[in-house]
């Protein structure tokens, strides 16, 4: 075969492989632009009926007005959320799983020294839902205190004699009642339980004498009178516990950098088109005034993060949730 028709029959292959390649990329542009045309599903790495799953009902609810078709809730809970979110992880990266994730997300990153995925590299942010004001310390009505000063000094009094209880190893509420301990020099007794749902139930029944709550939670509590709020972490008072002071205001600092936040998660890969869609539906939703009472009601603050934004937010999370864990003494496993 001479040279002429060796060059013609290489220029063929390639046109035909470049229109395959044209084809193809015009293709998945076109699905991509048909999203979605099936239900998207929303993992919640967590037991139904806590703060997380109520949020994920409501956002999930305006999501699928929004994108115009169904976002159905499944739980896959355990592990302080790693789960669900290994799950989301490996799942395929069409659109059509997406994880909503509290801040465990960046405390398991921290605690951890081995995770079944990489936080950063398996994930692709899409935006911060909502951030709280911070953890409300409550104790129960049968303790003698009424303000962190008095909790001070009564642990100061009775050395050994309290306990807080917490939603496990690792949650928010273990990060800040050993925070407090470090601050105070206290040795309040840590018991850890299956959720902050359970933790708060024994703060009521007497079995322990504190926890460390959402301000939704405490708001309810406080009204109907079932335990008594000391202090709120996090920079600013809840409007829905006014006269509850940061721990700052009452006299600890160390401690107004835990707060809680949730966030949506793409597995890695997932098309940027797909990303920015669901990241401008959700912020045209948490903008909307009946969204926002609703996240009032609840102690909570709408946030809606481009994906860039929120990306940057984990990164600088996990940071400061190892410094943390650190000053609390708590150790990695």
């Amino acid at each position: 075969m001479n040279s002429f028709f060796r060059y013609a029959i290489c220029r063929k292959t390639l046109f035909i492989l470049s229109a395959l390649l044209i084809a193809q990329v015009a293709y998945a542009q076109n699905k991509q632009s048909q999203w979605p045309d099936r239900p998207i599903r929303m993992i919640v790495p967590f037991s139904a009926g806590g703060p997380i799953d109520i949020v994920a009902r409501r956002v999930g609810q305006k999501l699928s007005d929004a994108l115009k078709t169904p976002v159905v809730i499944d739980y896959k809970a355990g592990a302080n959320g790693l789960i669900g979110a290994d799950y989301v992880a490996k799942a395929a990266p069409d659109g059509y799983t997406m994880l909503i994730m509290t801040g465990s997300f960046s405390a398991n990153a921290a605690l951890y020294k081995k995770l079944p995925f990489d936080p950063i590299k398996d994930f692709a942010p899409i935006s911060q839902v909502y951030r709280t004001y911070g953890m409300v310390l409550v104790v129960n009505n049968d303790l003698p205190v009424n303000s962190l000063k008095d909790l001070i000094a009564y642990g100061n009094a009775n050395p050994g004699k309290l306990s807080y209880g917490s939603g496990g190893y690792g949650n928010a509420s273990h990060l800040v009642g050993e925070l407090l301990n470090v601050q105070t020099g206290l040795s309040i007794l840590h018991v850890p339980y299956k959720g902050l749902g359970p933790a708060f139930n024994e703060v009521v029944a007497r079995q322990v004498d504190m926890t460390y709550i959402s301000t939704a939670t405490a708001a309810n509590g406080i009204k109907e009178n079932i335990v008594k709020g000391i202090a709120i972490s996090g920079t600013a008072r809840s409007p829905a516990i006014p006269n509850v002071p940061t721990f700052t205001e009452a006299g600890v600092k160390g401690v107004d950098q835990v707060f809680g936040w949730s966030g949506l998660f793409y597995p890695a890969g997932t098309p940027k088109l797909i990303v920015d869609k669901v990241q401008q539906a959700l912020a045209r939703v948490l903008s909307e005034p009946d969204m926002k009472k609703q996240f009032d009601d609840l102690g909570i603050m709408p946030v809606g993060s481009s994906s860039a934004e929120f990306s940057k937010f984990v990164t600088q999370d996990i940071e400061l949730q190892a410094q943390l864990f650190k000053t609390a003494n708590i150790s990695q496993q």
